[in-house]
Formats: structure tokens, sequence, C-alpha cells
């Protein structure tokens, strides 16, 4: 989102408004501008219930203005966020003994941080603990400040207060008020001048803003108060963050306007964006444009999927990414020179080549949905984070920005959610982006899928299993494994492909490996990429007596187990569609048997309005001294409710029941 905000700068144009509005300046101070803690505060007495907590957070208050500056003719944003913790573990105190404050463009403007220790000590922090770094991915600045001398059952308070200029993204924001830690006394508030209206909007069960207008100094005051807040963490098949109360805000309108034109809508968004993203500067760009789709070699007669795969195979290989942010990477025509490129840089090299092409595409913005949901119906700039480019006549995405991914095939949680499709519109001789908020559909469940062959054997001591393995991937399946392979040196290669085997047999040794597929831009949603071996394994087979135990299970690999202690919180959420098949072909030693076979029948099935969604399914048939088993285990739907989660489980459990099975052979 940052490379969209960094090219949005209307917010001044609606700012030179202010400049006759110097009357809201109560002394040119903002609300919290004498904000302090309570001087003499004594420790905080601890709950019996919260006491075996790893902390515990006792206010956790967030205050926020947009706050006209008289001297500076101009708004400006004054954060101030005020936290008492007390640290009921080693692990608490190793996890918060650092602050860190996000400063962007901004100052900080005060830091006040005590500690008490648990005989009721009280330290004030020296300010020379306090260090400036930066996230290289983002590019973003912290302030971080260490706090010493802190230990299990000490209680840590700090506040501080940021100011930030008003532009490019930062008229608006989002607060989370739950986290995974058990939380009381919380505050959100958002001031603003009267006449500018922010709209706050609660997520996942948070109670609804309140405004208060405060006519004599004119202002807008919206606020959340909560007495207490439960914790909220990951839980196995789900996201917690997504489902954390929250609330996000947006300035919306200028009530002073003489219109009640609603600001930063998604229409605005996709104008902005297809005029960045998809389009050519100047004379220069368009050149080395040329030049660079000159060399895909586009044919005629190529159909739009072999232009879209020329395309797509050619920048994901000649043009090397960079997460800088800086300009250069961005302009076609230093990208041309230099052959290097960072996300906006791919993407404006994508759209505007697509253009050449002649192909019909949408830009698509959506945001990590383990992160977040992208909310439809409120147009929270925020959520446009991650870049897909959609194929309305092949209904396929391409991810343009990560070469690991190709066209077909996106990262699983960037689907399954809300995205803003902007197609190209022209109308006369203008050209823009019309944008909609629709749904990016997941890839089917057969379109993901791991496939295990396997013929076994015991060998002549009856030590081992000897093995012959076909072990099949496709789909988003394939991707973390197959994609990574090319770039791989020989010796890597080998040692990737042997962890992967490794998961069925800690303790073979495995020969003759061949791979099929293998190649870069493989289309995984057509080829099946595989890896075919030959191993013996002396860990599936135990002897006890004159009996041999068989752990056929363990030729699936390890699976997934859901144990339920505590009460599930969260619905299921999975990453994507997939599917799993097994056939195991088992020839049984002249001479022996296996009575317990039927140990081999499962039967788990959740389906759901007559509609597939889950099961585990496997049985066996005998042909002499062969035995085959047929395993087919499905989960064809992304998102299950929370009354549906016992059946989920079950279905889960089920792989990991066949996983134990054992089989007993002994002499007939």
């Amino acid at each position: 989102m940052n490379l969209i905000k960094s090219h949005l700068f209307f917010v001044a144009l609606l700012f030179l408004t202010l400049c006759s509005f110097s009357a809201l300046a109560d002394g040119n101070k903002h609300q919290y501008a004498d904000y302090d803690w309570e001087e003499n505060r004594q420790k905080t007495k601890i709950p019996s219930h919260l006491e075996d907590e790893v902390s515990v957070v006792f206010l956790d208050k967030n205050m926020i203005e947009y706050f006209y500056l008289e001297e500076e003719e101009n708004i400006v944003l004054y954060k101030t966020h005020h936290v008492i913790r007390w640290l009921g573990s080693t692990d608490a105190v190793e996890r918060y003994n650092a602050i860190f404050i996000p400063l962007g463009e901004g100052t900080l403007e005060k830091l006040k941080v005590r500690s008490i220790s648990p005989d009721g000590k009280v330290v004030i922090s020296d300010q020379d603990n306090l260090k400036e770094i930066k996230d290289e991915e983002s590019g973003r600045g912290y302030k971080m400040f260490a706090i010493e001398g802190i230990e299990k059952g000490s209680e840590i308070e700090y506040f501080y207060t940021t100011k930030e200029p008003v532009f490019g993204g930062n008229q608006e924001g989002r607060e989370y008020m739950q986290s995974g830690t058990f939380t009381q006394n919380i505050l959100f508030e958002l001031i603003s001048p009267s006449f500018l209206d922010f709209e706050v909007k609660s997520y996942n069960g948070l109670a609804d803003v309140e405004l208060t207008e405060d006519t004599e100094n004119e202002k807008r005051i919206q606020r959340i108060e909560v007495d207490s807040i439960t914790p909220l963490n990951d839980e196995p098949f789900a996201y917690a963050d997504p489902n954390k109360m929250r609330v996000d805000y947006k300035l919306a309108y200028n009530l002073a306007a003489n219109s009640r034109q609603r600001f930063y809508t998604f229409t605005d968004a996709a104008r902005q964006i297809y005029s960045v993203f998809c389009q050519t500067r100047d004379k220069k760009e368009e050149k080395a444009l040329k030049k660079i789709y000159k060399g895909v070699e586009i044919k005629d007669k190529d159909t739009e999927e072999n232009k879209i795969r020329k395309i797509e195979n050619y920048l994901k290989v000649k043009v090397q990414g960079t997460e800088s942010p800086a300009a250069d990477f961005s302009n076609i025509e230093e990208i041309e020179k230099t052959k290097i490129a960072n996300e906006r840089g791919l993407v404006r090299l994508f759209t505007t080549m697509l253009e050449l092409a002649d192909v019909d595409y949408e830009l698509v913005l959506t945001v990590d949905r383990s992160d977040v949901k992208f909310d439809a119906d409120f147009d929270y700039w925020g959520n446009m984070r991650e870049f897909l480019i959609y194929f309305p006549n092949t209904k396929k995405y391409l991810v343009p920005a990560v070469p690991l991914y190709r066209y077909g095939i996106v990262p699983d949680t960037w689907t399954a959610t809300n995205g803003l499709f902007i197609r190209r519109m022209k109308v006369g001789e203008q050209i823009f982006g019309m944008g909609t908020v629709r749904t990016i559909e997941p890839l089917e469940g057969d379109q993901n899928f791991s496939n295990i062959h396997i013929n076994m054997k015991f060998n002549e001591d009856m030590d081992a299993i000897e093995s012959e393995l076909k072990y099949g991937f496709g789909g988003l399946s394939a991707v973390g494994i197959q994609s990574i392979i090319p770039y791989l040196s020989e010796e890597k290669r080998t040692e990737m492909i042997e962890n992967v085997l490794r998961g069925l047999s800690a303790d073979a040794k495995f020969e003759n490996i061949k791979l099929e597929n293998e190649k870069m831009n493989t289309d995984l949603l057509e080829n099946e990429f595989a890896i075919n071996t030959n191993f013996s394994s002396k860990s599936w087979v135990e002897k006890a007596g004159n009996k041999y135990l068989f752990t056929i299970g363990k030729c699936i690999g390890p699976q997934s187990e859901l144990y339920q202690e505590k009460e599930r919180k969260l619905a299921v959420e999975n990453g994507h569609n997939r599917i799993y098949k097994r056939k195991l072909i088992f020839e049984i030693p002249e001479g022996y048997q296996v009575k317990n076979l039927d140990d081999l029948k499962l039967n788990i099935i959740f389906d759901k309005e007559n509609t597939k969604n889950c099961g585990f399914t496997s049985d066996y048939k005998q042909k002499g001294n062969t035995i085959t088993v047929d395993i087919f285990e499905y989960y064809y739907e992304i998102y299950l409710s929370l009354e549906d989660f016992e059946e989920y489980r079950k279905v889960i459990n089920a792989a990991a029941d066949f996983n134990k099975i054992v089989l007993v052979v002994e002499k007939k």
C-alpha cells in the first residue's frame, strides 16, 4: 500500500481550505499536549484469576488528533499511546523489554518510561536508551527504547506522543483493541476539527464509536472505551489477527466544503492507481518499453495465454527484483538499462506490456487475509497492499512481483477474499481506470494435490520394507518445492528433495532419484511435478516374537492432529483447497498373512447442504498376496463455521489415525 500512497497527494488540496480556520487552535496546543501519568502511582494489584497469565495489560490508551497547527498553517497528526503492562514470566520480560515507536516522517515529541519491581521499587528509565532503527523492507523509521532492570513480576509503564505531517496516507488508520494478552481499561479516541468528518468502523464485536461534538473548541471527538478484552491467539487452521477487535478510520468528508463529496473512495483509488501503474509517463519510457517488448518475441499467431506466459517468463527471468523504493527501479527507462525493478516497477512493466500485446486484463489490489479481511463496504485504502493481475478471458490470475508463482497460481491467502479490480476504460480520448470490488476466487481443491503411489515389500531378511515411490504434486502443493529447484545448485537441490522424502522415512537412503516436470516455467496446473525414487526403510518394521509389525500408515507422511484442550474460539479457515490421493501397494511375504486388514478402512466424511466439504476415506482390496490401499482426502471449502469445527477436526484426525495404523504380519 505504501507504493500507492506515495503517489497520492490530493490530501494537500483538501487542506488548502484550512488556512481560514486559525480560530480552532486553542492556545495552539493539541488535546493531550500536557498529558502525563499518575506521578506517585502504586504497583497494580494482580487479580487472582490473572496470576498465571504470561502478561497482563492494565491500561492501553490510544489518542489520535488531527490538529490545525497555526504556526505551520497546516494540519498535523498527533498520536499519544499510554500502556501499563505486568510481566508474569521470564518470556514476557524478554518479549517486552523494548518499546518500538513508529515514526514514518514524524518526530517523537514526548516519551516517559518507568518500571516498578515486584517489591515496589520505581525506576525511571534513562532517555539514553533511545535508538533509531529502520525497517529495510518497508523503509519505515522507528524509535526503539530498551527497558533495563526488569524481571518477572515487574510492571512497565510508558507513554509517548508523536507528531506527523498529514500527507499521502495517514488520512486513515487502524488500531487493534484486542491482542494475545488480557487487557483492561482500553481507550480509542479520534479527535479532528469539527469540519473534518472521519468515519470509524468497529470490527469483530467491538462496540461502535460514540461521537461527541465539542462546539466550544470546534472539535469532533469519537471514542470507544472498553473495561476489558480477553486475549485471542492463533489456533490451528485459523488466523487470529483478522478476528481481533479493531477499529479502522478514514477521512470521509470536508463538512466546510460546498459539496458533500466523499473522499478516498474505491473509484478515486482506481483512477489514481491506473494512472500510476498502467501507463507510461513519457516518450522515453515508451521507447524503452517497446525495446523490452521486442525481446519477448510475441508472434501474431500467439494465443492470449501464450502472450501472457511469454511476458511473464521474460520478465521473471530477465529482470531482477529489489525491495528498494528508489524511483529509478520503477522507471521503465532505467529498468531497461539495469534489468532491476522493485515491485512498483514490475507491476508497471507487466501492465504496460500486456497493453502492448492487446491482452485484456484487470489490475487487482487486495490484502493478505491472514492479516485482515478486505471490507467491500468500507473504502479503507490500507487494505490495498498486494498486486495481482486478472485475465477475464481465462479467469486466471498472475502475481507480477513474486517469481516463484507463475500464471494461474498466486499466494493462497490473497484469494478467497475481496479485492479492487481495476480495468481500462476509454471515453472519447480519455483513458482511465474503473474499479469494482469483487471476490478473488481460490483454486479448486482438485487443482492443488499431493499424490503418493508406492509399491512395497519386505526384504529377504524381513527387517526392512523396500519401496518404489512416485511422489507427485500439483498447483499450490507443488509451488513450495518445484518452483525453487531451478534456483538451487545441484547439491542444494538434492538436499531439498531428500528433506521432502524424509517426511516419509527418516532412516531411508533414497536412490535413483528422478524428477518429472522440474523445469522453470512448468505449468503446475496442467503438469504434475513428481519425485521418483527407490528406498528401504527399517523404521517401518518391528519384530515382535514370531510376528512382524508393519507401520503402513507411515508411508503417507506425518499428519496434523487436532487436539482440543481449550474451548475453540475461531472458525476454520484453510490456506487453500486441496486433495491427497494415495495408492499403497503391499506384497505380503509368501507363507504369511495379515489378519487386521480391516483396520485400513476409514470413512470420515463431512458434507454440508449436499455439497462436498471435507473427508478422509480409505479402503483396500486383496488379490492373492497383493494388498492395494486407496486413500482419498479432500478439503473443498476455505471457510467452515465454528459450529462445524468438530466435524472438521474428525477429518483431520482421521488422517492422523491412519498414520498410526500397524499391520500385524504373521505366518499362516
